[in-house]
């Protein structure tokens, strides 16, 4: 079993939660509120732009130049995904420098600090992050019509090249951690698949900084 393959296995149960998540379900079958894909929209593109930052920083630790080649291809994808939130939100009116909401903040802000405790931590973070996207995403293409006004962003994390990159990752966790996880890549990874799970249910239910902790209640 790989380092990728055990960390997923050790989250199994929150991790199939993910990929079946009611925003993802509603997606997918055409029923999710047109409010509540916009706000999505605007949620994710903060954390998209704070994640560029941290693959950024990552890509500065890494060891040697094949780990760099890997992260710089990430890098470099997220400039066409970035462009194309920014069209997809001036076409619904949105704004994008609404403020975020607090998980959002909070993950976002995590995946930040996840170099300073090395390469491999920040690798595990990244990796936990795609890997749940992917995963999410396939599940809503499975489903979801070609005519479906959300395909760029079904397509955008669900495609073969995109695939090919967290196959990528993974390999590359795999080498840096010779085949197992240690402690800290295992804590990392379960922050990252509660992070997730807890981002879905933000943005699914409208989660507010007025509202009560844990209480956030559709707007």
């Amino acid at each position: 079993m790989s380092t990728a393959e055990a960390l997923v296995a050790a989250n199994r149960d929150l991790w199939t939660r993910i990929a079946t998540h009611p925003f993802v379900r509603a997606t997918a079958d055409g029923s999710l509120p047109r409010e509540t894909f916009d706000r999505w929209l605007v949620e994710d593109h903060f954390f998209v732009v704070g994640f560029r930052r941290f693959l950024g920083r990552l890509l500065e630790l890494a060891p040697d130049e094949p780990a760099r080649d890997v992260l710089a291809g990430g890098l470099a994808a997220l400039a066409p995904e970035l462009e194309l939130f920014r069209r997809e939100a001036a076409a619904r009116g949105l704004d994008l420098g609404s403020e975020p909401c607090p998980t959002n903040l909070g993950y976002t802000a995590f995946c930040q600090a996840a170099p300073s405790d090395g390469f491999v931590v920040g690798l595990t973070v990244l990796y936990g992050a795609e890997s749940a996207y992917l995963d999410a995403w396939t599940a809503v293409r499975e489903r979801a019509a070609a005519s479906s006004p959300y395909w760029g962003f079904i397509d955008n994390w669900s495609s073969s090249a995109f695939r090919a990159y967290v196959a990528d990752l993974a390999a590359l966790l795999d080498r840096v951690t010779d085949g197992a996880p240690g402690h800290a890549e295992q804590r990392a990874f379960s922050r990252v698949v509660r992070f997730e799970l807890r981002f879905w249910h933000a943005v699914h239910a409208g989660e507010r900084w007025e509202d009560d902790p844990g209480r956030a209640t559709p707007r």
